[in-house]
């Protein structure tokens, strides 16, 4: 290796770590203040890097935030989908989501929180954010009902079932429950309104595996 080369590898590291503490910074002020009040001199500030470099990294908060958006939602973004789901088709490509989701909860229960209020933040006046949010939630239930109707080819998807209608109703559940979550935490439980809807889910699975002791 040259130090050319040494020094463009080092360079990448460097940006990749300023990245991702600028994700991270920006994650925590919007859990803390909400995107209104979230500045780029305070994610610069929290990151340990100046505003400057913050606004030469993504150009605005809108930008930034729809970066992290998108970071968070890698593994169930709609380009994933297929890849993270593997074969799973029918009511099991719902169950794998819920499942993975309820993992991520247990696991890191504030970067779920911080998802969940980025998404919802989507929902205030501002027009970059507010189109994004948008569009990444249609292209996301586009993708998975693809997934679903795969299973009424591989029989993991009881005959009358409609893939659009299930998937659409799973995921208004999946959002209604997180909001109902970060709104009262403390009487809301998480992982049992997930636990609820995949049994509710499993009912309209394969008939025969369900009779199955």
């Amino acid at each position: 290796m040259t130090e050319l080369d040494h020094a463009e590898n080092k360079q990448t590291r460097r940006s990749r770590l300023s990245t991702r503490r600028l994700l991270q910074a920006t994650s925590e002020l919007i859990a803390e203040v909400g995107y209104d009040r979230t500045t780029l001199a305070e994610i610069g500030k929290r990151a340990g890097y100046s505003h400057g470099m913050v606004s030469r990294r993504f150009g605005s908060k809108s930008a930034l935030v729809e970066a992290l958006i998108t970071r968070l939602s890698e593994r169930f973004g709609h380009g994933q989908l297929p890849e993270t789901l593997s074969h799973r088709t029918g009511i099991d490509a719902l169950l794998a989501v819920i499942e993975e989701i309820g993992k991520d909860a247990a696991n890191s229960t504030q970067s779920m929180r911080g998802f969940y209020a980025l998404l919802f933040e989507g929902l205030k006046p501002i027009p970059a954010l507010h189109g994004f949010v948008a569009d990444l939630h249609a292209d996301y239930i586009s993708s998975l009902t693809q997934q679903v109707a795969d299973g009424l080819q591989t029989g993991r998807l009881r005959d009358g079932v409609d893939p659009a209608e299930i998937t659409e109703l799973a995921v208004n559940a999946l959002r209604g429950l997180a909001y109902r979550w970060m709104l009262d935490e403390d009487r809301v439980d998480f992982a049992a309104g997930l636990a609820s809807l995949a049994r509710q889910l499993t009912l309209l699975g394969d008939p025969e595996e369900r009779r199955q002791p």
